[in-house]
């Protein structure tokens, strides 16, 4: 079974490479005012996200057209998934490559969000119904390289989507597999949407891009502002760019919002341990000018 990685952060290795500090009134509030900054920042993407994950393309809907249109939306979506298979229509799977479904259409590349994204939307434009499931089975686990080198644990979740034929339903998995036999629990498209601007901001994180890294996450923030996950994600990108006090900030909310998410835990514990490490470097430092102005 081929799965989606929703990236959170659990493990974070090496020094902080401190950037220029952010300076925002947030650092002696509470985090509600952080994420009013946030949703100020918000306005610096270079695109509108909202409802872009299910967005139908030029291509997709031309490609829909060639479908017989006299025919029922049931028979005409099944001729969909009909002509995909005779094309040999498949995404190669990139775990680390979230895109929406025209992008999923066009490149033939991604996850399980940007299949289940692209089947959602082809569903759609013909009249269904469909919803994304999350797949409620075991963590997997995979590491990557973050920004600077760091390492990156991500947990890896699974998501598919579900059509509507009125009196059934179809699950449909990745590149057409076999139907998972684990419990699948409905996802709004909302939510759905936080999770593709998570994994895009922590993507573009990877590629040092932290201004549209930090806008894609504000704007998942504003959408959803009480998800933990989110704000484990946020703490990361400051935690990369050596922004700790607003780190720390993030971390404790997550653990506000769910006092069990064990990555926000970890990831509070390893600020900490920072904060302990400047504190004793300044201290260093002060001690060898005294010495040299005796």
């Amino acid at each position: 079974m081929r799965w989606m990685a929703l990236l959170i952060t659990l493990i974070q290795f090496g020094c902080a490479n401190s950037a220029a500090e952010r300076q925002l009134a947030a650092l002696e509030v509470d985090t509600s005012v952080l994420l009013t900054a946030a949703q100020a920042s918000a306005t610096a993407t270079d695109a509108n996200h909202a409802n872009a994950l299910l967005a139908v393309s030029a291509e997709m809907r031309a490609f829909v057209d060639t479908i017989d249109p006299d025919l029922t939306p049931n028979q005409r979506f099944r001729r969909i998934l009909r002509t995909l298979r005779m094309d040999r229509f498949e995404l190669d799977y990139d775990l680390n490559h979230t895109t929406t479904a025209a992008e999923a259409f066009a490149q033939r590349r991604g996850n399980c969000i940007s299949f289940s994204a692209l089947m959602v939307a082809l569903a759609r434009e013909v009249g269904l119904e469909a919803h994304f499931n999350l797949v409620e089975a075991p963590l997997g686990r995979s590491t990557v390289k973050g920004g600077n080198g760091r390492t990156l644990v991500q947990n890896i979740l699974h998501i598919n989507a579900e059509v509507s034929f009125g009196w059934t339903t179809r699950v449909i998995e990745f590149n057409f597999g076999s139907h998972t036999r684990f419990p699948q629990r409905r996802l709004s498209d909302a939510t759905v949407e936080t999770f593709y601007l998570n994994n895009r901001a922590l993507e573009l994180s990877r590629e040092l891009a932290m201004e549209q890294a930090f806008a894609l996450l504000y704007e998942a923030l504003i959408i959803a502002p009480n998800s933990s996950l989110l704000w484990n994600s946020l703490g990361y990108l400051y935690r990369l760019t050596g922004e700790l006090e607003l780190a720390e900030m993030s971390y404790t909310q997550a653990l506000n919002l769910e006092s069990g998410n064990t990555a926000a835990k970890h990831n509070l514990r390893r600020i900490y341990e920072l904060k302990d490490l400047r504190a004793l470097t300044r201290e260093g430092n002060t001690e060898v000018s005294s010495r040299q102005g005796s």
